[in-house]
């Protein structure tokens, strides 16, 4: 029908209310039916295109798509769209036509076809098509019920080929109204065309503003209104009840979507395509079911293809296991077949042959199996000797089975080798024989095993164990590891997801060392076998190794949690065994920080052993690691029966660690509980915890009541040196330093001692024989020395002092000994010397950043040295450190007087010993101070 042609119709049609026209059946009421079913159907067209403009252009099955989406929409039922397949659209894919182009019209197929070839959208959200309902005419009958809807519309993108850009149009949609059997109406689009501006387009009388009409003075407003009601009333009815069936239909659209793609990836693709059909059937024009379909014909036929693949490959595996005498394996290789195709008589055949076989296998071995293998040898050296039997390959191969189980190996190989001379391919046979010659320490015999365990991996491709076997003789009998990997790797590529292949690699990887490698290949095993126990314990060894011990640890117990079996718990407490010696053994070298990580993995290894996180603590404790120790030592408190020896332990570490409160409630917990062979270290402890706290008295008090029982206790009388020397009561050290050494005179702490005890008192001879023995004791070589300079150096024997100091530093560096290193060189006039080896103090400890007083020694010694601005930065920090530390003051003046400032020199320095600060006698001894005082300024400003 033109468009001039239902112009006029419509306009004749717009004339009348309530009143049909001559032919004319349409009520009021089914007017608004119609209108309102067309607005819907509008609504599902721009739908339609813009889901269509979505699609991929380059994707092989988006033409198939739209084809099969126009068919829907063409096709009987409720969701049908379009009167016929051949319904013409007047394009405007291309942006050049418009109203004025005429001969523009195609097939609806062909105009979607072009929308998904050459619309390109631009939108982000993939939004197409924009269009707005602009008005709606007056159903009516002509050659059909008919009705139209003038919309506007602009694509939201570009055409791939054409630059003009895309404008809004305004376009007609024609749609036929036919009468539903069951009552009601369906109503599909017959056209789609361009508007003529030229041409009019009049609303339906119903769709205006009754108002408008009245001020126009139409008399018959009164018919109007109420037929505008009728209408009104049919067009909302009609349209909430498209919409509440379009919602319930949209939620069992999606419920279906929803299970199909469940059962798309669970693998029932007869499940998913009933699906998707039900919700083709909800929404014939949506995309997703037809995607969904079309990928679940896929996968149909790749399991399909795949199905084929795994029968004929499992039924080749069981007839050569079979032909190799691997029955039990070839059952299962057919069982495998069976549950591809049940329904095979061929393979059920084959497999009662088989159980058959097993049977007979089984009552053959029942004495072997059992464990007697007297018995068992016996039977099978009388059937061998039935009529006919002797040469009975399968009971010469369970008579070496039983030898090797007796220990008589060397009795099995011939027998084997016989066997191998007739059936080369008996693979139980070669693997018999390969697993006793590679355990043989004969080189010849070893590499024999190499050959069967290659030969084996030839004639049975489908086991990885062979690779496995021969990968650990490779690696860790030949050393042969690269080899060994080459071989595993061609496990992996055959069998990828074969947990014990990743776990073997790791296990490798383990052995070289490579424990960051090993780690990924034991967490690819248990991606595969999480349930792998033992992949967990080498998961847990490696991080140990890369010192991640909480995860170490974690993983270790999560070995023992998930299941290992007696012979690996066993395996486990060996190695723990074997890490414990190792540790003791590194312990007796003083690689203390060595031994600590084999007492952790003895520890994680058999974590019943409580005693071994004793003497992890202790371990610790010799290299002052205070806070690890005390974890440990939390742990072993935890799970000991009787801990007492924890908190003795935990107490002394956390007198290391300064922890003293701590360490007082640790040794207290012993006391109170009258442990009686733990008092007398209890009580010392807290008495050294009291003197570290500032509270000498209490802790003398402790060690003369101990000493009231314990007069020759030696280490009490050495804690009473300690106390006297640092409250200044010299001669009671060296009493009771003298008992110490005589308590116990092959100690060399108690040596040293005695030695502090005459240095304090000056007695230089005295303390450096002391100090000496004390070397020849044992004692810190590099402590003692320095001790030996300091009393030199407290004597002024500057010359004996140097070389000591020098010997201790060349033994450890340490920050007092090079300062009174410092300063002996300073005193004897080596001021270059003095300035080299303060500077290095200053350099190796960040703590010096914050010492007044190497400031000001470093100033002295750069004024020495003639090196005045690099003397004044460093009196600038020390000012800045404490404005009123004295030798600043006086190093300041030191400055100013070789800086060529000899009046505010002597001021400074007249005003320091008018104030009482210093003494002119004391001056005298500091270098240029005392040519200061020397000066004729400074005579004069006495004055």
């Amino acid at each position: 029908m033109s468009a001039r042609r239902a112009l006029s119709i419509l306009f004749m049609l717009a004339t009348t209310v309530g009143v049909a026209l001559p032919g004319d059946s349409l009520s009021v009421r089914d007017k608004g039916l119609i209108n309102a079913l067309a607005e819907s159907t509008f609504k599902r067209y721009v739908a339609l295109l813009d889901e269509i403009a979505g699609l991929e252009a380059n994707d092989d099955e988006s033409a198939l798509l739209v084809h099969e989406l126009i068919m829907s929409a063409c096709g009987p039922g409720r969701d049908r769209m379009f009167l016929r397949p051949d319904v013409r659209i007047q394009d405007n894919v291309d942006p050049t036509n418009g109203p004025q182009t005429a001969g523009k019209d195609r097939p609806v197929e062909e105009y979607a076809n072009d929308l998904l070839l050459y619309f390109q959208s631009r939108d982000p959200l993939r939004t197409a098509v924009e269009a707005k309902l602009l008005k709606m005419r007056e159903p009516g009958v002509s050659e059909h019920t008919f009705t139209q809807v003038l919309y506007e519309m602009r694509f939201l993108g570009r055409h791939s080929q054409l630059t003009e850009p895309y404008v809004t149009h305004r376009r007609v949609l024609e749609f036929v109204a036919e009468p539903r059997a069951g009552g009601g109406w369906d109503v599909v689009i017959a056209s789609d065309n361009f508007f003529d501006p030229s041409a009019t387009f009049s609303e339906a009388l119903l769709e205006q503003d009754l108002d408008s009409l009245a001020r126009a003075g139409r008399k018959d407003i009164k018919q109007l209104t109420a037929a505008a009601a009728e209408y009104r009333s049919a067009f909302e009815q009609e349209q909430q009840r498209e919409e509440q069936q379009r919602a319930e239909r949209r939620l069992a659209f999606e419920t279906a979507m929803a299970a199909a793609r469940d059962q798309l990836t669970s693998g029932d693709f007869e499940g998913a395509t009933n699906l998707l059909e039900q919700a083709r059937s909800l929404d014939p024009l949506a995309v997703d079911p037809l995607v969904l379909l079309n990928e679940t014909r896929r996968a149909m036929e790749r399991k399909r293809l795949k199905d084929e693949a795994d029968y004929a490959s499992a039924c080749e595996e069981g007839a050569a296991l079979n032909g190799m005498r691997a029955y039990d394996r070839a059952k299962r290789s057919y069982e495998r077949a069976l549950v591809v195709k049940p329904g095979s008589t061929e393979v059920k055949a084959l497999i009662d042959g088989l159980n058959a076989i097993l049977l007979k296998k089984k009552d053959r071995e029942k004495f072997h199996a059992l464990g007697d293998q007297d018995k068992a040898l016996a039977q099978v050296q009388a059937a061998l000797k039935e009529p006919g039997r002797s040469g009975d390959v399968e009971l010469l191969v369970l008579e070496a089975r039983i030898l090797i189980a007796k220990g008589l190996s060397g009795q099995a190989v011939p027998l084997l080798n016989t066997v191998l001379q007739r059936e080369p391919r008996y693979l139980d046979a070669l693997s018999l024989r390969a697993s006793v010659l590679e355990k043989s320490n004969v080189p010849d015999q070893q590499q024999a095993a190499v050959a069967d365990y290659y030969s084996l991996m030839l004639h049975d491709p489908w086991s990885p164990s062979y690779h496995h076997r021969l990968a650990r003789l490779l690696c860790h009998t030949q050393g042969k590891c690269d080899e060994a990997m080459e071989v595993l790797e061609q496990a992996k590529t055959k069998a990828p997801n074969d947990a014990e292949t990743h776990y073997q690699m790791g296990v490798l990887l383990a052995h070289r060392a490579r424990h960051a490698d090993a780690l990924a290949r034991f967490d690819g095993s248990l991606e595969l076998d999480n349930a792998c126990a033992r992949c967990h314990l080498a998961r847990g060894l490696s991080l140990l190794e890369l010192d991640r011990a909480a995860d170490g640890e974690a993983a270790v117990a999560t070995a023992q949690r998930t299941g290992l079996s007696d012979s690996e718990r066993t395996e486990m407490t060996l190695l723990a065994q074997q890490h414990l010696s190792k540790a003791k053994e590194l312990q007796g070298l003083n690689a203390f920080a060595e031994a600590d990580h084999h007492f952790l993995l003895a520890c994680v290894l058999d974590p019943e052993q409580s005693e071994n996180r004793l003497l992890k603590a202790r371990n610790l404790m010799r290299f002052e690691q205070y806070s690890a120790a005390i974890t440990d030592l939390d742990r072993y408190i935890e799970k000991a029966v009787t801990p007492f020896v924890g908190f003795l332990e935990r107490g002394n570490c956390h007198l290391g660690a300064g922890n003293y409160d701590l360490a007082l409630k640790d040794f207290e917990t012993i006391l109170s509980n009258n442990v009686e062979s733990m008092r007398q270290p209890a009580m010392l402890g807290k008495a050294r915890a009291f003197f570290a706290k500032g509270d000498p008295a209490n802790a003398e008090s402790l060690l003369k009541g101990v000493l009231k029982t314990e007069k020759r206790n030696g280490e009490v009388l050495a804690m009473m040196t300690k106390i006297c020397l640092a409250a200044g009561r010299y001669e009671e050290a060296k009493g009771y330093g003298e008992q110490a050494v005589d308590a116990d005179k092959m100690s060399g702490p108690y040596v040293y001692d005695l030695g502090l005890a005459y240095q304090a008192m000056l007695n230089d001879n005295a303390a450096v024989r002391c100090f000496e023995k004390s070397i020849t004791l044992g004692y810190d070589r590099a402590d003692a020395k320095k001790q030996v300079g300091r009393s030199a150096m407290l004597v002024d024997n500057l010359k004996e002092a140097l070389p000591a100091f020098d010997e201790s530093l060349r033994i450890r560096d340490d920050v007092e000994c090079g300062r009174w290193r410092a300063h002996c060189l300073r005193e004897t006039g080596k001021y270059q010397e003095a300035l080299e080896q303060l500077n290095l103090v200053y350099d190796r400890n960040e703590a010096m950043k914050r010492d007044v007083s190497i400031h000001v020694d470093l100033a002295m010694l750069y004024v020495l040295n003639e090196r005045l601005p690099l003397a004044k930065d460093y009196l600038a920090k020390a000012e800045a450190l404490d404005p009123l530390f004295r030798p600043t003051q006086l190093t300041k003046s030191a400055y100013l007087y070789r800086a060529g400032q000899q009046e505010d020199s002597v001021r400074l320095l007249r005003s320091l010993v008018n104030s009482g600060e210093v003494k002119e006698d004391d001056l005298r001894k500091w270098p240029v101070l005392k040519e200061v005082m020397a000066s004729k300024a400074y005579r004069d400003s006495k004055r």
